[in-house]
């Protein structure tokens, strides 16, 4: 009798051992998939002021892919923004009339929205006839890795990829007057 306990025991011992084996390379493999999908994001850097964001990818409101890295050589106001958020409510007519009173300069703004859905950003954006491109982070991951903790922040992209300007809150035309303007001439 103890022989075939101790059989029972031995092979319960191994079956557990299998199972935490098992979990361990799950773990493994989950922290690997993770990293390699943070890491597609190009090496995305938190915004300092001086310093490069390095590129990232999202997609706009039609599906298409969007690079920073598309608009080098030209000024980019990073917005992040949700429809949640009064005052990125309150901010996007006043940026849309920069924007369009300024992109003959070399001046694009890429609105970043804070994990909504396409159909929600794009109501919003419809509804005040946006003409720049509105972004999606569905999931996060831009907008943490540029070190965005509030909304509405907004971040000024020089031809050369560097920040120029950190603007946390809602901005206001003489805000964009006086902070960005100045580089657009």
């Amino acid at each position: 009798m103890k022989i075939k306990k101790s059989v029972k025991n031995k092979k319960k011992q191994n079956r557990n051992v299998q199972i935490i084996i098992g979990a361990v390379v799950i773990l493994l493999v989950s922290v690997l998939l993770l990293s390699s999908q943070i890491s597609q994001q190009d090496g995305i850097q938190k915004a300092v002021q001086g310093k490069s964001v390095g590129d990232f990818t999202l997609l706009d409101l039609d599906g298409e892919t969007i690079h920073l890295s598309d608009y080098q050589g030209k000024y980019v106001l990073l917005n992040a923004w949700a429809t949640w958020c009064p005052p990125c409510r309150a901010e996007m007519p006043d940026l849309n009339e920069f924007h369009q009173a300024h992109q003959d300069k070399g001046f694009e703004i890429l609105a970043i929205n804070a994990g909504e859905t396409r159909d929600m950003a794009a109501k919003f954006a419809d509804s005040l006839g946006l003409g720049f491109k509105v972004v999606l982070d569905s999931d996060g991951k831009v907008l943490n890795g540029l070190g965005i903790t509030g909304f509405p922040t907004s971040i000024l992209i020089d031809p050369q990829g560097k920040v120029a300007v950190i603007h946390i809150g809602m901005i206001f035309p003489e805000d964009l007057n006086k902070k960005v303007l100045p580089f657009l001439q």
